[in-house]
């Protein structure tokens, strides 16, 4: 092979790294000499020598840059830099987005325009893939890949004499040399003692708040031996990976056994579960050490933010005193689990839960906006079904190493079956103590670990390189010609409809086909990895002690087109712990994280906060933010932060009204603005009890609990609880056109037109409203007994105008919030549809209108 082809990739969560090692492997059928290198691993000086580069990308936050492409694109935007820079460089580009977020792909929008700017050509028309679509992004993918094969070739012609290969269906199916090597080690030998020995000091280490930590992972056979071996487990325990539900397409595999609900969850609290979690934290963070050097990236430990170091806030509110190890991402500390009370009515169906962590000691800090990142662990059930179904030992211990370049078998059935034979029987070296040793390109940890912290084996659906591997290694035919064509792109729709729509997991997919024996280190390369979940941090560090971290989480339960239920990974996971389990305490793995929201400096700036659902959670910490400020401005003589304005909407207020207690007392210290602060949407209310909120909200008035009624939005009043209309369900989008005029004024610095000139007061304890429903939710915080706070702003003739932030499910609610603004700029600033669509987009470039959504 003689042509070369560079493929760079920025990925977030490992989507377009597997499109571009998908690529890269395609490109060596074809007789290409690729290479796969993550941008910010790239040499970027090194980019006008490049003949011909494809980049894929995804987009992360307010239309940034994954990750690992951020110094890469910074480079790439540096005014310097000559218009004809690139002009020797030929180029395709793919990008992974959703279009539930308004800034979909917009970093491959952005990056084709600059390579053009730069002097580069385009090979061809960019690809935009969609998780949206009912395909996922490969439905854009397989298309633009056809197309860019012959126009790579247009450019990067074969040598003479060099025929065009015939890439066969077949050739496409055949596995590359493995990426990892994975040794199992004798058991009861040196090099298992030695591997104990290292780990449980590293764990002592690292978790010094564990107690007896130690002593559990020296102790022999801790992993799985203590409840059980996993060769012991019944499948016929569990439900049914096919549960019924009626006729199933011909191309779904059916199930012959058993798999445990992968919504069950284990204890996490005791010594045994303190152990297996700090193992598996371990094997995770040393296996995302692997993977960083294998695209030949820098460690993980590089470029900690001011979310992850002690004292490294604007605000101060890091640790007193700095840990004696740093955790961050990939770094997780164990936590322990304070509180985890439901908030939602015991008759709803939605399971929400406030969930409070202890940071204390971690040197771990956040702000209001960011997120915490948790480390789920699967059941033990499902661990034990995993371990069963593929005859591992979870107890052996095995080092897990790069595979050296060239090495291992050429991918065919062949030799898969040698690489297991390899495994098996540990013949790579095991003995010695240096098996024990750890770095970036090998590390030793029990199977068990490598499993439940590596592998995403009851969560995650596996992509379609995972039914490639597993037809190496079926021997049943049907299976074979099925999992052939999964892994085709002809199969790729009713792969889709059984996969992700049914959120399959791994192990149900090695139910299903009960004849492939892959090795464990062609698993690691291809089936789906466990990552973090982020949750917005819900809470204050300032009102609530640097070492508080507050979370709200509802638990992700569904049931799928073919009537089987699921359940979210790490949502069941943390919906079954309690803070004390078998009288120890209960912790969770968990670091912190720089978000996509921030607060404005200036705290005269009014927020308009619209957080339907959940999405309120990262609005918890602004208001309480904004709540610590005011006492803190009132004990220094200066004027309270500007008053905020919250559009909260859920199903009605006796089943999922949110820390409603605490909304109605921020409204009355003046956080939230006195008379239109609250502002609800129900959707699920009955017009008997909308009827009911409308008298109660007419009573307060009358009572001067509430000023300023104004029917000038649709007959609807401005305030908490507004009634609704009693033929309809309402939705935030319809409250915030409802109430146009004011959000209007508020976007244009002027004060809500019924705003009354308040009268200064002090109120008793701004720190009071900490304490709302649900009271045992709230913990005591040391600024309880302090000053009062002057909490409502002074009139004025103007105001700084308002920042908008939007936080919520990804699917619709966005687009619909981003409209219903536009409407309010039609409806009350004179604009047309089209300059009022450009007005919205104008507050996003401009940095007044953020959004928060996920999938």
């Amino acid at each position: 092979m003689s042509n070369p082809l560079l493929i760079l990739y920025g990925s977030q969560t490992g989507n377009a790294q597997d499109v571009a090692e998908r690529i890269g492997r395609e490109a060596r059928l074809r007789l290409y000499s690729p290479r796969v290198v993550a941008m910010d691993s790239y040499d970027v000086t090194s980019l006008p020598a490049e003949p011909l580069v494809v980049f894929v990308t995804a987009t992360t936050g307010q239309g940034e840059p994954p990750d690992n492409m951020r110094r890469f694109w910074r480079f790439l935007l540096r005014k310097s830099l000559p218009p004809d820079s690139l002009a020797g460089l030929r180029f395709g580009v793919f990008g992974l987005g959703d279009s539930g977020y308004p800034q979909y792909n917009v970093m491959a929008k952005k990056l084709d325009r600059r390579l053009e700017g730069l002097g580069a050509r385009a090979l061809l028309e960019r690809g935009l893939g969609d998780d949206q679509h009912p395909s996922g992004f490969e439905a854009a993918l397989d298309p633009w890949l056809t197309r860019l094969w012959p126009a790579l070739r247009v450019v990067s012609p074969l040598p003479a004499g060099v025929p065009e290969p015939v890439v066969s269906e077949d050739a496409l199916l055949e596995l590359g040399p493995p990426k990892f090597r994975v040794t199992l080690l004798p058991r009861g030998g040196e090099a298992e003692a030695a591997a104990r020995r290292a780990l449980a000091a590293r764990l002592a280490a690292e978790q010094p708040q564990v107690r007896g930590l130690a002593a559990v992972v020296l102790a022999r056979g801790c992993s799985s031996s203590a409840n059980g071996s996993s060769s012991s487990t019944n499948d016929s325990n569990g439900s049914s990976a096919m549960e019924d539900g009626g006729a199933q397409p011909k191309y779904l595999a059916q199930a012959a056994d058993t798999a445990p609900a992968d919504g069950a969850v284990g204890g996490g609290g005791g010594r045994l579960a303190h152990c297996r979690l700090a193992e598996a934290a371990a094997a995770a963070t040393d296996f995302r050490r692997l993977l960083q050097a294998a695209a030949g990236a820098a460690p993980p430990d590089a470029g900690i933010t001011a979310a992850q170091t002690p004292n490294g806030t604007p605000s101060g509110n890091g640790s007193a005193s700095a840990a004696a190890v740093s955790y961050g991402p990939w770094r997780p500390y164990l936590a322990r689990l304070v509180c985890n009370q439901r908030i939602t009515a015991p008759d709803h169906f939605q399971d929400t839960r406030h969930v409070e962590l202890d940071l204390e000691g971690s040197g771990l800090s956040y702000e209001p906006g960011d997120v915490i990142s948790v480390l789920p662990m699967p059941s033990e059930a499902v661990a034990d079904a995993f371990l069963t179904r593929l005859g591992l030992d979870g107890d052996q211990w095995a080092r897990v190493e790069l595979a050296a370049e060239g090495s291992g078998q050429d991918g065919s059935t062949a030799g898969l079956q040698q690489e297991q034979q390899e495994q098996e029987q540990g013949q790579q070296g095991a003995g010695g103590a240096g098996a024990a040793g750890v770095g970036p390109c090998a590390f030793t940890a029990r199977v068990r670990s490598l499993v439940t912290g590596c592998l995403d084996i009851g969560g995650g659906s596996p992509r379609r390189y995972l039914f490639q591997v597993l037809l190496q290694s079926a021997t049943a035919e049907h299976e074979r010609e099925r999992l052939s064509y999964f892994a085709t792109a002809d199969g790729r729709d009713d792969l889709y409809r059984y996969n992700q729509r049914e959120g399959r997991t791994l192990l149900e997919v090695l139910q299903d086909f009960r004849s492939c024996a892959p090795p464990l280190a062609r698993l690691l390369e291809a089936a789906p990895h466990l990552r973090p979940r982020q949750f917005s941090a819900a809470s204050s560090p300032r009102l609530r002690g640097p070492a508080a971290a507050q979370l709200l989480v509802a638990l992700v339960s569904y049931v799928t087109p073919y009537k089987r239920s699921r359940q979210g990974l790490c949502s069941a996971y943390l919906a079954g712990l309690e803070p004390k389990e078998g009288g120890e305490e209960v912790r969770v793995a968990v670091w912190t994280e720089r978000g996509s929201l921030r607060m404005p400096r200036s705290l005269q700036t009014p927020l308009i906060l619209v957080g339907p659902g959940t999405g309120v959670a990262p609005f918890r910490s602004f208001l309480e933010e904004r709540c610590a400020l005011a006492r803190q401005a009132h004990a220094a003589g200066q004027p309270p932060p500007a008053p905020c304005f919250l559009f909260f909407g859920c199903r009605s207020p006796a089943a999922d009204f949110y820390y409603q207690a605490q909304w109605e007392e921020y409204r009355r210290l003046g956080v939230l603005d006195r008379e239109h602060g609250l502002i609800t949407a129900f959707s699920r209310h009955t017009p008997e009890q909308q009827a009911q909120q409308g008298q109660a909200v007419q009573g307060q008035q009358a009572q001067g609990q509430g000023k300023g009624q104004e029917k000038g939005e649709g007959g609807e009043q401005q305030n908490a609880g507004a009634a609704a209309a009693p033929t309809s369900k309402v939705y935030v989008t319809q409250r915030i056109r409802e109430h146009g005029a004011l959000v209007w004024r508020l976007l244009n610095g002027l004060p809500p037109a019924a705003a009354a000139a308040p009268a200064t007061a002090a109120v008793d304890n701004p720190a009071t409203a900490a304490a709302a429903a649900p009271t045992a939710v709230h913990s005591a915080h040391s600024g309880a007994g302090e000053a009062a706070a002057q909490a409502a702003a002074p009139a004025a003739a103007a105001m700084e105008p308002a920042v908008v932030y939007v936080s919520g499910s990804a699917q619709k609610m966005p687009a619909g919030v981003a409209a219903a603004f536009a409407d309010v700029a039609v409806a009350h600033g004179g604009l047309d549809k089209e300059a009022a669509a450009a007005w919205v987009r104008q507050l996003e470039l401009r940095g007044r209108y953020f959004v928060e959504a996920w999938s």
